[in-house]
């Protein structure tokens, strides 16, 4: 707070930076002099001095710091009418003249950090600071190591000072650590507190009654009483890395969060405060629930969750910290949360299956859960936080967004450096995209090894075009196939060139790919030509094999001795004198397709179930049979029914009832010509008798 205060006012004082002017002073070459609107700042730091140099009257801002006084005589600043800022930290000074700072009142802030003062009357006389009329600003920190109790005498002249630094320390439990001097302190509001050994009780601040704002970092606690700070009226309290005697700490740590909840502060530090002990993130903030705090930092904590339950924070936080703990479950109700830091927990197996938000809607606007070892998140993990602006995913094991960000229209910043992004998903770069309509989205992939190479060109040219939405554009690597790596400089010079390289390549892709889907498809279709025959019988076999009207017999035990196949000129000779010699004379039972074909069954079904079903198949051979397609497919089935069906053994006979030439013949009946699988019909009497006798030993 000291140091933020100063740098308030050097700002206010310097004024435009841009039209100053810095050159070595007039009066010690050494010295730098900064002239800006009329104002004059003096740097004589780091320069050993031991003795003060004469300094003109018009200074404003003065610094003294890291040098070697060791004492401030009197009147040492008198002609300095108008200095404001004083700064005198890192010296060796030891005492101070009762009038040192004679002639300072204006003088705004002093800053005697780090110098070897005690808090007594021999280094601080009573009257020192009287002159002092407008200070608002005191840094006495850090000085002699034992010090206890400042002289409350010496700064009740200080009636306007706001804001102190201080070093504290009480040996008894109900000793003040500041007397009644500080009393007349009525404009206080900051106490700083280094070096602080303390017991805290009711008497320990009772002397400071203004103060909105107290910081005890690193401050040794001996003992606390409840009420020490409960019921003030704070807007700021620090109790980062506080520190207890272990006999009395889990005794003390409860007592302060019962002080806490009956206090008022808009903002509470208490970072590394429970960092000896597992503490649960439900017994913090329920003492929490009903106080009026903003922002809350309890990060560097072993701060956990046992339960999957929904906690519910205060209705007033809209900052809070909880990073480098060890969360590994965590649901909020967060109904005006606007700052959220979950860096450096374990969320990362929670968060694949389960959103840490419970509110339908939110006003968060910023959320960093780097270091979650993170590899997937659950799609629906932003939903409900129209207004986010910053994500920041760094230092996790993502290989890709898989979750869902269309909807975030006022997305500014997605940190995703540190993570193992080779490239993104089409869906991925289709959400992105969408945001980039409505917003100027900045991406921040650097340090992840992206991959170049044409499996991800259309990721690559989507890099390029949107250079401007990645940042830093010089921090990013390319790993391309054969393992070397590329240090990107420029997005769209690097990417095109390989962009260059991958249409290229595509085109011989292109070529090639056509060139094997011709040569598959030419020797798919030279395949089926081949075996049309057998695919068929195949089809229509397994086809029928469902059918409800297929015999119960086994294959083996034919229903029929012979299916006639024969063209539509020959039907008067099947009808008339096959059946009758083969039939009612033969005692054998045929097939024909007039008469025993199943009415309102395919052709095809037909033909292969009687087929299947008969011993032998007889074929009619005319030149109509050959020109007939269902002739010849009939054929054909029967052909594969022996190879496939019947273990090679021949069940064609075929029976020439014209007189054709062998040329007029096709291949494949051709052949079963030669094996001698014919008979001719005779056309006379004499020759029918053997003809029919010949044909009922065939079907057997």
């Amino acid at each position: 707070m000291e140091l933020s205060a100063l740098l308030v006012i050097l700002f206010i004082l310097s004024g435009n930076s841009e039209s100053a002017l810095v050159e070595p002073c007039d009066f010690y070459v050494q010295c730098t002099c900064t002239r800006n609107n009329n104002l004059l700042i003096i740097n004589c730091s780091n320069l050993k001095l031991s003795e003060l140099p004469t300094f003109p009257s018009n200074v404003n801002v003065l610094d003294l710091s890291f040098n070697r006084f060791e004492i401030l005589k009197n009147k040492s600043f008198d002609n300095l009418y108008y200095l404001n800022q004083l700064n005198l930290s890192y010296n060796e000074l030891s005492h101070l003249a009762c009038d040192a700072f004679y002639g300072l009142s204006r003088l705004q802030s002093l800053n005697l950090d780090n110098n070897n003062l005690n808090y007594d009357l021999e280094s601080f006389p009573l009257f020192v600071f009287k002159p002092l009329k407008s200070l608002t600003h005191l840094n006495v920190a850090n000085n002699y190591k034992h010090a206890s109790r400042f002289p409350d005498e010496v700064i009740s002249y200080l009636t306007n000072l706001r804001h102190i630094a201080i070093d504290a320390k009480t040996v008894e439990p109900n000793e003040t650590a500041f007397g009644k001097g500080f009393l007349q302190l009525i404009h206080l509001q900051t106490l700083t507190i280094h070096n602080c050994h303390l017991h805290f009780n009711s008497y320990t601040f009772e002397n400071l009654e203004h103060l909105n704002s107290i910081d005890l970092y690193r401050c040794l606690i001996r003992s606390y009483k409840y009420g020490s700070l409960s019921g003030r009226q704070l807007e700021f309290l620090n109790l980062m890395r506080f520190r207890w005697k272990k006999p009395v700490y889990s005794i003390d740590r409860k007592l302060i969060m019962d002080d806490v909840q009956n206090t008022t502060e808009k903002t509470l530090i208490m970072t590394e405060m429970f960092s000896g002990q597992r503490q649960s993130l439900r017994y913090l903030l329920g003492k929490l629930n009903k106080t009026a705090v903003q922002k809350l930092y309890i990060n560097r904590n072993n701060i956990f969750m046992s339960k999957k339950d929904v906690i519910i924070l205060p209705k007033t936080l809209l900052y809070l910290d909880l990073s480098n703990n060890i969360l590994d479950i965590l649901v909020f109700s967060m109904p005006n949360l606007i700052f959220l830091n979950l860096n450096r927990n374990e969320l990362g197996n929670f968060l694949q299956r389960n959103r840490y938000c419970h509110s339908n809607i939110t006003k968060l606007k910023t959320i960093y859960l780097s270091d979650n070892a993170i590899d997937r998140l659950i799609f629906s993990i932003f939903h409900g936080h129209p207004q986010l602006e910053v994500i920041d995913l760094s230092r996790n094991t993502l290989t890709d967004i898989t979750f869902d960000l269309a909807h975030l229209q006022n997305l500014k910043l997605l940190d995703l450096s540190f993570n193992r992004i080779s490239t993104l998903s089409p869906m991925a770069i289709k959400s992105i995209n969408e945001i980039f309509k409505k917003s100027n989205l900045k991406i921040n992939l650097s340090n992840n090894m992206l991959q170049c190479s044409c499996e991800t060109y259309q990721f690559l040219t989507w890099m390029a075009e949107n250079s401007d939405h990645f940042i830093p554009s010089n921090e990013y690597r390319c790993r391309f196939l054969n393992g070397s790596i590329l240090e990107i400089q420029q997005f769209k010079h690097t990417f095109l060139q390989i962009s260059r390289e991958c249409e290229t390549h595509a085109v011989l892709i292109i070529c090639i790919s056509i060139a094997i889907f011709a040569m598959l498809t030419v020797t798919i279709l030279g395949l089926v030509y081949r075996y049309r025959w057998r695919i068929r019988y195949l089809y229509y076999m397994t086809k029928s094999k469902y059918k409800q009207y297929k015999p119960a017999d086994n294959c083996y035990q034919h229903k029929y001795g012979a299916f006639i196949s024969y063209a539509d000129s020959e039907q008067d000779f099947v009808l008339k004198d096959c059946i009758a010699n083969l039939e009612q004379h033969g005692n054998k039972t045929l097939y024909i397709h007039q008469r025993d074909f199943l009415p309102g069954e395919e052709i095809a079904n037909n033909i292969t179930n009687a087929i299947h079903e008969s011993r032998k198949t007889i074929c009619i051979i005319t030149r109509s049979f050959l020109d007939s397609y269902y002739c010849m497919f009939e054929y054909n089935m029967a052909r594969m029914e022996s190879i496939y069906s019947r273990s090679g053994q021949n069940i064609l006979f075929l029976v020439f009832y014209e007189q054709i030439r062998p040329k007029e013949l096709p291949l494949i009946m051709l052949e079963l010509v030669q094996q001698h699988s014919y008979i001719e019909y005779p056309h006379d009497e004499q020759g029918n008798i053997v003809f029919w006798a010949k044909l009922l030993e065939a079907i057997g």
